[in-house]
């Protein structure tokens, strides 16, 4: 919602400021689930 407002008002750097956090947080959670897999599911990828 605050990339969307800040577009209106042609505020580019909050835009950019706003994409980067969310790739961050993306990003975060990805490792997290990553590590929640290889503790909840040893059994992954040993065949």
């Amino acid at each position: 919602m605050m990339i969307m407002v800040a577009s209106r008002f042609q505020l580019t750097d909050i835009v950019i400021m706003g994409i980067i956090l969310i790739g961050i947080i993306g990003y975060g959670i990805d490792i997290l689930m990553r590590k929640a897999e290889r503790i909840l599911v040893p059994w992954k990828g040993k065949s």
